[in-house]
């Protein structure tokens, strides 16, 4: 893959630092100029990422999208309710940028994402003023 994404990846999770939402978050602010506020999470617990990303106020400047641009944020689950968060790229067919912990920073096509176990995935968008 040629794309400004590849400088990420293999980059490491660290919980608190550098966990699916900071990673998120710095890329968001780095190319996109997008200014999003950290969410005050343990990232090692995932019932606890799961409330975050499911009752936090930022969720309300977000709205759904059903088919994903460049840059749109991308909640993923292995249950029933989204744990996880990536940036949706458009290279190479379309995938997610995301931070694992025990991987750090990968990129993952739709299939490979959905082997992996993540399925539910959610689109969206940030809204302008």
């Amino acid at each position: 893959m040629t794309h400004w994404a590849v400088q990420y990846i293999g980059e490491p999770w660290v919980a608190g630092e550098h966990d699916c939402w900071a990673f998120a978050r710095r890329v968001w602010r780095e190319q996109f100029g997008q200014d999003v506020p950290a969410v005050d999470v343990d990232a090692c617990n995932k019932l606890a990422c799961v409330r975050a990303f499911t009752g936090h106020e930022e969720r309300s400047n977000w709205y759904h999208v059903e088919k994903p641009q460049e840059g749109d944020a991308v909640l993923l689950s292995q249950s029933k309710h989204p744990s996880h968060v990536g940036v949706w790229i458009d290279a190479d067919g379309g995938g997610v940028l995301h931070c694992l912990e025990g991987s750090g920073v990968v990129f993952q096509n739709v299939s490979a994402m959905r082997a992996a176990g993540w399925h539910g995935m959610e689109f969206y968008k940030k809204c302008t003023s």
